[in-house]
């Protein structure tokens, strides 16, 4: 795998003002030597996240957020730190130094042409959309379903024309091979056969699909005539660039809306999320097909703890909801169902009776448990008898095993099991004897991992002293008489924090963000890191021994103690009284002068 040169990671740090690259995604007012806004992760009414100049970084006094700069762009685009530091370095002229094998590099640029070709595919099928004459009867189609031109700009809408070769002559005249369009999956070829292929989207309306960066990964095309020969929709293959599997249809444009919102609501298709995100419904996503799989149920999990899934009203959008239940439910989603009119679905509900009536339906939602017994109830006519609850216990039981916290399955099992009027017990048995498959179990991924908020002003000054003085660092890592984890049990963050800075010389308070624990940013980001004392081994080494003082002390009180115990043994009592008078002149030597303290002590 390709690693980006420490060089080129501290030239983009310093040159990417933080406040700067915040301010430009919303505005900082300032505030003294400081920028101050509403946080962005989550929701307040009076701001709390403050973005500092000097130490070049972010940090929120009420969720904990906080880095440098290439954690805000992680956090705030959802990408990770390659790409974050790539991101950066385009935006500087920066250009990076790659350690990268031939492997990959072939791969890289295989995955860079077929990008490309997609995104002027989708730009080609658009142009088609809005100004050839054989898109006529698709945007009459757009027309019917009341998605404007300005929608259709919106979502790079397109027309794929008819014609076996139409598209394939266009792309092989913009420079892309027959080998790429193959890749790409925008053209089919007969099994054996290694020199034609065909346009795989004929005379069809089309939907971009984009990954999570905004990528135009693949398309799924609509049929536009009554031909009941051919599919409805067909979609990409599976290409070098996409996995259906892996990617939400409409998550480029809602990912703030899902974060604002806490939650997500999943339609089936692309004209549903569509309709529902131009009517102010925006916290929507889509699965490429009729269930969730882990690798998507894990993406939603960046974004949101709980979904509401919203499919169609028939038999088969009830089947669909219950085919994504157990990737959501092990990824550690909250799991709601919105019940829409027989027969509608969030389109023709929005279109028929207006954006207010389907944000009705929507906040009436509940919890999957309480939707499926509620349903059972309602199709047993009234009689929710023995035979029925069996049926709901052995239906639930099973899904309730997949929750990922213990304490989550304990309580859900407790409300179940009392709504059924059953023992816990006899839930258990019909999980047992009903389980439900899921070829993925939850990872410390699918979780949210807490970092402590908030740590003591000695933890802070020790760990900040080793961050920033290399001499600190490979003094506090040389010493053999103490473990810091025993002095205090926050040291421990040392075991974390350290590692990454191996080798490093002496590092600016902005460069060290950029290098530590992604998980221990957000505590970090909140320290004094730019006031490093003249000595900082000096200063260490002073804290460190101010901390055994009191290690010391607190054992001498201790065995104190224990001199006043009833009836204790004169054997006993000296060996204490020796125990005290040993600590005692181990205090002696700590609390000496520097002058005269051994060298391991200063």
């Amino acid at each position: 795998m390709p690693r980006i040169a420490e060089e080129s990671v501290q030239k983009v740090a310093e040159a990417s003002d933080i406040a700067e690259i915040i301010g430009g995604y919303f505005p900082l007012k300032r505030a003294g030597t400081s920028f101050r806004a509403l946080c962005p992760f989550h929701k307040e009414k009076s701001p709390s996240f403050h973005v500092n100049p000097s130490r070049q970084s972010f940090h929120c006094f009420g969720c904990g957020a906080g880095g440098g700069v290439f954690r805000f762009v992680m956090d705030y685009e959802h990408i990770d730190f390659p790409s974050a530091v790539r991101k950066l370095a385009q935006r500087a002229g920066i250009v990076l130094v790659e350690n990268n094998d031939p492997v990959y590099e072939s791969k890289r640029d295989q995955r860079s042409r077929l990008i490309q070709l997609h995104k002027e595919a989708a730009e080609w099928f658009h142009m088609n959309l809005l100004r050839s004459r054989n898109a006529e009867h698709a945007r009459a189609y757009l027309k019917k379903r009341e998605l404007t031109k300005e929608i259709a700009v919106r979502w790079l809408l397109g027309f794929a024309p008819g014609g076996w070769e139409t598209f394939r002559n266009w792309a092989m005249s913009k420079g892309f091979t027959r080998e790429e369009l193959l890749a790409g999956g925008l053209l089919t070829a007969k099994e054996g056969d290694n020199q034609s292929g065909y346009d795989r989207f004929r005379d069809r309306l089309m939907f971009p699909i984009r990954n999570d960066y905004g990528e135009v990964v693949a398309f799924s095309g609509r049929i536009l005539s009554d031909n009941d020969r051919e599919a409805k929709y067909v979609n990409s293959p599976e290409t070098p660039i996409f996995s259906k599997g892996r990617v939400l249809f409409g998550l480029d444009k809602s990912k703030r809306p899902l974060i604002e919102a806490g939650a997500a609501i999943v339609l089936e298709g692309q004209i549903d999320l569509i309709s529902a995100f131009e009517h102010g419904v925006k916290n929507v996503v889509a699965p490429q097909g009729t269930a969730f799989t882990t690798e998507q149920a894990r993406l939603l999990r960046r974004f949101v703890d709980k979904v509401i899934l919203c499919f169609d009203s028939d038999n088969a959008g009830q089947n669909a909801v219950e085919k994504s239940l157990p990737s959501l439910l092990s990824a550690g989603l909250e799991i709601r169902v919105a019940r829409l009119p027989l027969g509608e679905d969030p389109d023709s509900l929005i279109r028929r009776e207006g954006a207010d009536v389907f944000k009705a339906r929507l906040s009436e939602n509940r919890n999957f448990f309480d939707h499926t017994i509620n349903r059972i109830e309602t199709e047993s006519g009234g009689d929710f008898g023995p035979r029925q609850k069996a049926f709901a216990a052995n239906k639930l039981g099973g899904y309730i095993e997949l929750l990922p916290d213990a304490a989550l399955k304990e309580s859900t099992a407790l409300y179940v099991a009392t709504r059924l009027g059953i023992s816990i017990e006899a839930l258990r048995e019909a999980a047992a004897s009903n389980p439900v498959s899921n070829n993925s179990l939850p990872d410390h991924n699918t979780l949210k991992y807490h970092t402590p908020t908030k740590v003591s002003a000695s933890t802070e000054l020790i760990c900040g002293l080793a961050l920033l003085s290399k001499e600190a660092r490979e003094w506090i890592s040389s010493e053999t008489s103490f473990r810091v984890e025993e002095l205090d049990p926050e040291l421990a963050l040392l075991q974390e924090l350290l590692p990454p800075l191996q080798g490093v010389e002496n590092l600016a308070p902005s460069l060290v963000l950029t290098l530590i624990p992604s998980s221990l940013q957000p505590l970090v980001s909140g320290w004094e890191l730019e006031k490093l004392p003249v000595s900082p081994l000096m200063a260490i080494q002073d804290a460190i021994r101010n901390l055994r003082l009191i290690d010391l002390k607190k054992k001498q009180q201790t065995a104190t103690l224990q001199l006043r115990t009833p009836g204790l043994e004169t054997e006993k009592m000296i060996s204490i009284q020796k125990e005290i008078l040993d600590l005692q002149q181990r205090i002696n030597d700590l609390s000496a002068p520097a002058t005269s303290v051994p060298t391991a002590l200063r």
